[in-house]
């Protein structure tokens, strides 16, 4: 079974760069859609975070917030918000060497350290891929942690060897601190999680997790899960918003892309070790989900 501390044992994490975004006044800063999720953390002031057709979420000081893949979102001050302070006023200021991004004047507004991250769990699927809005807490009590932070941002300002090991192994601190809280908070919506509250469920997505390559059914999953497989099919797409199929083929898939990433396998071997008894049935469906055949994956 899928225990909260094995599934974040087997989180994965990529940082990429951060920037400062200062906001201000009646303004407000739109940030595209991103391929990965997006971090706010914030560093000074008060705003929220808006994303289309989710509640807003409060950027407050030391808030932590993840927007996920693919959301346009928007960062605005709160109206009549309290003057702009540091959060910590015996805390070194921000790193220099920062990008930053300011928009609107005044003395009330928010700041934010935005930056984005992929979190996939054993370089499979991207963790906050199937989560429906944004998710925030806390780390108002949590002195090591903001710490931890202010060590990040003053890496990451200046980069040197080993700062991406270092980066990736405080941010999936942070990760770990932020889902554990999300999940013990009574509203676990993160759907890699949620199933941690119906053990059927956790069982039959940790034998798709570690063998996609296995002749999975419906009917053998719904066993492993000890439901009746319309029970099963129903509860699981329920939980993930998609049939277990059709995960299971996007697991298989991104194993596929993994291995051709890391090994000089023949192109007919990945198919195999990713469940596919057939390379063009699995060329397909590789070029049908990446937009581009293996062999050329593998090249670019």
């Amino acid at each position: 079974m899928i225990l909260l501390e094995k599934l974040l044992a087997g989180l994965e994490v990529t940082v990429r760069p951060f920037a400062v975004c200062d906001v201000r006044g009646t303004s407000h800063l739109t940030l595209d859609a991103s391929e990965f999720a997006t971090v706010h953390y914030t560093l000074a002031g008060s705003g929220l975070v808006r994303v289309a057709g989710a509640p807003p979420v409060e950027a407050r000081p030391y808030s932590f917030i993840i927007v996920p893949p693919g959301m346009a979102h928007r960062i605005e001050p709160v109206e009549g918000g309290s003057p702009l302070a540091p959060v910590d006023p015996d805390a070194a200021p921000l790193p220099a060497g920062l990008e930053r991004h300011a928009v609107g004047s005044g003395g009330h507004g928010v700041i934010v350290a935005c930056g984005t991250v992929r979190v996939t769990y054993h370089a499979t699927t991207d963790l906050f891929d199937y989560l429906d809005g944004p998710i925030a807490e806390s780390f108002t009590d949590d002195a090591p942690i903001r710490a931890a932070i202010a060590a990040l941002f003053a890496e990451l300002a200046d980069p040197r060897a080993g700062t991406a090991a270092f980066a990736e192994a405080v941010m999936k601190q942070c990760l770990v601190v932020l889902l554990r809280r999300h999940c013990e908070g009574g509203e676990c919506r993160v759907p890699w999680l949620s199933t941690l509250e119906d053990p059927r469920l956790a069982a039959a997505l940790e034998a798709m997790l570690d063998t996609p390559e296995a002749p999975h059914t419906v009917e053998k999953l719904a066993t492993i899960a000890a439901m009746s497989r319309s029970a099963f099919a129903q509860h699981f797409t329920l939980a993930f918003g998609r049939p277990p199929m059709e995960l299971l083929k996007e697991l298989r898939l991104r194993r596929a892309a993994q291995i051709l990433k890391t090994s000089e396998a023949p192109v007919k071997s990945v198919a195999q070790a990713a469940g596919y008894t057939s390379r063009s049935y699995f060329s397909r469906a590789f070029k049908a989900f990446y937009g581009i055949d293996p062999a050329a994956y593998r090249a670019s």
